[in-house]
C-alpha cells in the first residue's frame, strides 16, 4: 500500500513540490516495551505485581511529567521479564546471595569489571535525583 498526501509547493527548494509519496515500513516484530510482550515473557507469578505498577505508572503519565516514569518501568520489567523467565537467573542469584551472605566473593565479579564508569554512574545518578 502507498499513501499519497498533496502538499504545498515549496518555494525555498528550487522546484514545486506538489505530491509526496511514502512506500509501508516493514513490521520491525513486537516492541519489546509493550506491556502485552511483557506479560508475554514474565513469569506468571509476577503478572499482578506488574499490572499494579503499571496501571499507577500509567495514570501518573496522564500528566506530562510522568511519561518519562512509565516508560522506565516498562524498561525495567521488560528487563525483569527477560531474567526472571530465564531458566538459569534463580540458581544464579541463589549463588550470588550466599555468596555475599557467606563472604566466599571469589564467584562474583565486581560491577567495575563489567561497567569500568560505574562510579561515574553513581554519581551522576546522584546528581541527577539532587542528593
Amino acid at each position: 500500500m502507498c499513501i499519497s498526501a498533496p502538499v504545498r509547493p515549496l518555494s525555498s527548494v528550487g522546484g514545486s513540490l506538489t505530491r509526496m509519496s511514502a512506500l509501508p515500513v516493514e513490521d520491525a516484530g513486537p516492541d519489546p516495551d509493550d506491556p502485552v510482550e511483557i506479560l508475554r515473557t514474565l513469569p506468571r507469578q509476577f503478572h499482578e505485581q506488574f499490572k499494579a505498577e503499571y496501571r499507577a505508572a500509567a495514570e501518573a503519565a496522564r500528566e506530562v511529567e510522568g511519561y518519562r516514569a512509565l516508560h522506565q518501568l516498562l524498561r525495567l520489567w521488560r528487563l525483569r521479564a527477560a531474567a526472571y523467565s530465564d531458566p538459569d537467573y534463580w540458581a544464579s542469584r541463589a549463588a550470588a546471595e550466599e555468596a555475599v551472605r557467606t563472604g566466599n566473593h571469589e564467584e562474583l565479579v565486581p560491577v567495575e569489571d563489567v561497567f569500568p564508569d560505574w562510579q561515574e554512574r553513581v554519581e551522576r545518578r546522584r546528581r541527577e535525583r539532587g542528593r
